[in-house]
């Protein structure tokens, strides 16, 4: 399972019920569960903090995902640009979701936690929402 970047924004700054799903998520990964993300999924979460002038709450939000066990940041490797862009054609996703396309398919992960029904362009993923 990868977790996209909203998961960990969610689990983060948001105090409703999707931020409680994402914090029971991340619970359940400690506990056994195996998931990845990336590198590029926390760069994403940076850049929303930023926006949302959440900026004084981000290293402690960071900080908790690496802490989270089981949990694997996988790398963003060179092969991962080139591969976004024949999934961009292919699906017409966007940039940063055919970013995380790529990562996936590097990885092997075939089930993405996300709440982006973008990702359900692509026929071998499997979406789970928060």
């Amino acid at each position: 399972m990868y977790l996209d970047a909203n998961v960990i924004s969610f689990a983060g700054f948001d105090r409703g019920a999707i931020g409680d799903r994402a914090r029971s998520l991340l619970t359940e990964i400690m506990k056994g569960k195996k998931a990845s993300t990336s590198s590029l999924a926390l760069d994403e979460c940076m850049w929303a903090a930023i926006k949302q002038k959440k900026g004084s709450e981000l290293r402690g939000v960071i900080d908790s995902i690496y802490a989270v066990r089981n949990l694997d940041i996988r790398p963003v490797s060179s092969f991962v640009p080139r591969r976004a862009l024949s999934i961009m054609e292919e699906t017409g996703l966007k940039p940063r979701d055919a970013f995380h396309v790529a990562v996936m398919e590097e990885f092997g992960i075939k089930e993405i936690v996300s709440d982006d029904a973008d990702f359900d362009k692509v026929p071998w993923i499997r979406r789970v929402e928060i």
